[in-house]
């Protein structure tokens, strides 16, 4: 089953392969405590992984994504 997306803002068309998370966490010496008390921020990122039609895979946010077509079918054609 092939799903074809579009990045909302460039309106460039990938071929969606997978969906996950991203996750980060960063550390970094307060003012007052230094690194006995440290800043941390944390958090998780939904992602997808598409690729291009030279086969070249990206991870793109997928709040940026869209879904255009499903097996051939354009989604404005399938009744929900």
């Amino acid at each position: 089953m092939s799903v074809i997306v579009r990045v909302k803002n460039t309106e460039k068309n990938y071929i969606l392969l997978g969906t996950g998370y991203g996750a980060y966490k960063a550390i970094t010496p307060s003012f007052l405590g230094g690194n006995l008390f440290p800043n941390e921020e944390e958090g998780t990122l939904p992602m997808a992984a598409v690729c291009d039609n030279s086969g070249n895979i990206l991870w793109l946010n997928s709040d940026s994504l869209q879904v255009i077509e499903i097996d051939g079918v354009k989604i404005s054609d399938i009744n929900l």
